[in-house]
């Protein structure tokens, strides 16, 4: 299964913003597809991290792909 498949939460800091396939997230928050697939890289997970660490409001940040569920 290919990881457009499987289930994820998009969030902006603590708040929740949708979920599901990467496509529907994509359709739900008008964003690419290739933005949301880029969301899953390490490299902007990396980022986020950094983010999360220098940031005083813990409500407001990056946009923040997390999955849910991983088809196999």
């Amino acid at each position: 299964m290919s990881k457009y498949e499987n289930i994820y939460a998009l969030y902006k800091g603590d708040t929740f913003i949708a979920d599901g396939t990467m496509q529907q997230i994509a359709r739900k928050t008008d964003k690419t597809l290739d933005y949301i697939d880029h969301m899953s890289t390490p490299a902007y997970k990396r980022r986020v991290e950094t983010s999360k660490k220098n940031r005083k409001n813990k409500s407001k940040g990056m946009l923040e792909l997390i999955l849910l569920e991983d088809e196999k």
